[in-house]
């Protein structure tokens, strides 16, 4: 369960009344004019407007506990293999020293992946980094002669600057296969 606001460590004075947020499960001092919710006859108190506006969306999944059994479990000894060559196995994600494919995880996981994270950033950066340069490249197809009204020369030195990043930097991982696939003579 993501829990994204900060608790401070409460000052509930020894003795108060008590009671636990559903939704993230942090001890909140009991006040008639804090946060609180009624549901089904029972008195519901929050530790702020985000976990009570949460319980409010879906009081059924918070008031039934189901919500406290799904905080995140720490990987333990999480072991990583190739998809290709199950006898490769690290401790630590990475690519195949054979094929070069990603490593994945060898317990199933609702995480989403690192790869793909870091691909999609890749790519949307790059894919807006390619309009001006489509731009400059391709304008004269639809009637905006940029390449004339700064200069060919010009227009030449700028398509290098806008590509070379997008080429270097997004590609990156690919370049880096590549390599790994020279180093250990496995062309992939």
């Amino acid at each position: 369960m993501e829990h994204d606001h900060h608790h401070a460590a409460p000052d509930i004075p020894a003795g108060a009344n008590t009671a636990k947020d559903p939704v993230c499960g942090m001890t909140v001092a009991v006040k008639p004019d804090g946060r609180h919710a009624e549901f089904q006859g029972e008195t519901f108190h929050f530790c702020s407007e985000k976990c009570q506006s949460k319980f409010k969306a879906d009081p059924w999944f918070y008031a039934s506990g189901r919500a406290a059994g799904q905080k995140k479990a720490a990987p333990a000894n999480v072991q990583y293999t190739c998809p290709m060559h199950p006898e490769i196995v690290r401790d630590a994600p990475g690519s195949c020293p054979i094929c070069g494919m990603a490593l994945e995880p060898m317990v199933p996981s609702d995480e989403p992946s690192e790869e793909l994270t870091d691909f999609t950033r890749r790519m949307w950066i790059s894919a807006a980094a390619a309009v001006p340069l489509i731009i400059l490249t391709m304008g004269e197809l639809v009637a905006l002669p940029v390449r004339d009204w700064i200069g060919h020369q010009t227009a030449s030195y700028l398509e290098f600057v806008l590509a070379t990043p997008i080429i270097l930097w997004a590609a990156l991982p690919f370049f880096r296969r590549g390599w790994d696939s020279i180093v250990n003579r496995s062309p992939n």
